[in-house]
């Protein structure tokens, strides 16, 4: 009797606000996303949770280790990929929902630390000797790109034959994700470097001087993003996904300098 007097009472005290109900979780999702795509997917989130009231947490890094994080199980709803390969890797897994979607563009850049001494006027100065030279690695989009591209170069225009050669002799680091390249050439850890022109952002660019890559041989690079099969919210994931190829997703990207696909 005095158990039934006493769940009476909560439930009184409760329905007048006297005590306050456990509070619901919030929907969320988690993003695996191209570490070129921080400052870009990093404003577009809280206004995607605004609009829809999931909240995202970005997993940023080089798109190949993202990938294989997934493949190993781990717990995405999304993957944005800084290149078409590594999204085929999860698609041939069997780990997509859907068919992936180009959301955007961008381009590759030499970077050298403003005001050195060794200076770097095209792609050509890379294979300069004694250059140390900081590259992403081979499997990271950004690195493959730019190997991609110092082979399209290799004995044209000027450029030797063993043009790659000379520029890998010069490779003093392979970095996990462009970010870790900006970041070295940014410090004076490098020579030269490259990377995306997107992420030549307003707090390194001063530190900076950029040569963009001949039009000719300037790779084209995609990113694909899609929602995954084993999405814990699978309705939050093809959200976002809707979000980030809509007019108003798009405008973030634009605003960092990304092209539309």
């Amino acid at each position: 009797m005095k158990r039934s007097l006493f769940c009476l009472a909560l439930a009184a005290l409760l329905s007048i606000g006297g005590l306050a109900a456990p509070a619901q979780s919030q929907e969320k999702i988690t993003v695996f996303a191209a570490a070129s795509l921080t400052e870009a997917y990093n404003a577009a989130g809280p206004a995607f949770t605004k609009k829809t009231g999931i909240a995202v947490t970005f997993n940023y890094g080089g798109s190949d280790t993202l990938a294989t994080q997934i493949k190993q199980g781990a717990p995405a709803d999304v993957f944005a990929s800084a290149n078409l390969t590594q999204m085929k890797v999860v698609n041939d897994a069997g780990l997509v929902a859907g068919a992936p979607k180009t959301f955007a563009k961008n381009r590759l850049v030499l970077i050298s630390p403003k005001g050195a001494a060794m200076k770097f006027a095209s792609p050509a100065d890379l294979a300069k000797p004694n250059a140390k030279v900081v590259l992403a690695a081979a499997t990271v989009p950004v690195g493959g790109y730019a190997r991609a591209t110092f082979a399209k170069l290799s004995g044209t225009n000027g450029y030797p034959v063993d043009f790659p050669a000379a520029v890998e002799k010069n490779v003093v680091s392979n970095e996990l994700d462009v970010k870790a390249v900006v970041t070295k050439i940014s410090l004076g850890e490098g020579d030269a470097g490259v990377v995306y022109s997107t992420d030549v952002t307003s707090t390194v660019a001063p530190k900076l001087d950029v040569v963009p890559f001949p039009a000719a041989v300037a790779p084209d690079i995609e990113y694909p993003i899609a929602a995954l099969k084993n999405a814990p919210n699978p309705k939050g994931a093809q959200a976002f996904v809707d979000y980030i190829v809509s007019p108003e997703g798009q405008a973030f990207l634009k605003a960092r300098g990304f092209i539309s696909p």
